[in-house]
């Protein structure tokens, strides 16, 4: 899911210590040993997440407060402050208030398409225009050194092309050899793009809906959790003004005053915040 940077994945701090509590166990009842499924974790997984640090303010929301298991609670109020999210999570607790879906596997592998299929499509159009692309630049680098315009060599570019192209026999090699290689592209990203839908489709089934009158708490937990890179107040601003058109915007110093106070949002350097962060792996 967060290979092609698709997705976000994020866990309260607890769930860092539990992962580690509980491999032992893990392995008791699996052909991997300990020491395999910690490397693996590691490797692959610790990196792909970012773990948050929740305020201990008392859960006001009616699905946070119908968790009986307190260690849920955190993982809950996360799914609420971020919310459209999923939760991946096959706790009963988290499951009976719907805050989690009932397959957590199945709802994977719909984001798993969602991500795949948009990759697939990136990969192919890059292939696409990637080439033409590079003659642009190309074309530009010649131009700066000869001091002619780039349109010039393009036309000169073009035409021998099309003097290449004069006789019937050319015209017909090329043609044998581009048309399949278009249409083969083309069915590759028709079948993307409906992995794509299908996985959406499935997500809207099964995805925890956004708040219908977000606070300023939510409005910068919401746009900064969807970010790869640290923002500026500035930019965070910018973003909430855009991603909920219908709300107040809330100034540079509400904003500054919510990332200050909120032990879910990280200082960077030079003024820049980021939502949760990256932690190393566990060492006794």
């Amino acid at each position: 899911m967060t290979d092609r940077g698709t997705a976000s994945l994020y866990a309260p701090d607890h769930v860092y210590w539990e992962i580690y509590e509980h491999l032992p166990t893990l392995a008791a009842c699996s052909p991997v040993p300990v020491n395999e499924l910690r490397q693996r974790f590691e490797e692959e997984y610790l990196p792909a997440l970012r773990f948050v640090t929740m305020s201990t303010e008392q859960p006001a929301d009616s699905q946070v407060l119908a968790i009986t298991d307190p260690d849920d609670v955190p993982l809950g109020q996360l799914a609420k402050l971020v919310a459209p999210c999923l939760v991946f999570s096959e706790d009963r607790h988290l499951r009976r208030p719907g805050l989690a879906p009932a397959d957590w596997r199945g709802a994977a592998g719909f984001a798993v398409d969602v991500a795949d299929g948009h990759g697939k499509q990136q990969v192919v159009g890059m292939a696409a225009v990637g080439p033409g692309w590079g003659l642009i630049e190309l074309l530009k680098f010649i131009g700066r050194k000869t001091g002619l315009s780039p349109w010039l060599l393009g036309l000169a570019l073009a035409g021998g092309g099309a003097y290449f192209l004069r006789k019937p026999e050319r015209r017909r090699t090329l043609g044998e050899q581009l048309i399949p290689a278009l249409e083969t592209l083309n069915t590759i990203i028709e079948a993307a793009m409906a992995q794509e839908q299908r996985g959406l489709a499935g997500l809207r089934e099964v995805i925890l809906p956004a708040p219908e009158a977000p606070m300023i708490r939510q409005q910068v937990a919401i746009v900064l959790a969807r970010q790869r890179e640290p923002l500026l107040a500035q930019e965070i601003q910018d973003l909430i003004s855009g991603h909920f058109p219908t709300e107040t915007v809330p100034t540079i110093t509400e904003i500054r005053s919510v990332l200050s106070h909120g032990s879910e949002f990280v200082g960077m350097s030079q003024h820049r915040w980021q939502f949760g962060r990256l932690t190393a792996p566990w060492r006794p």
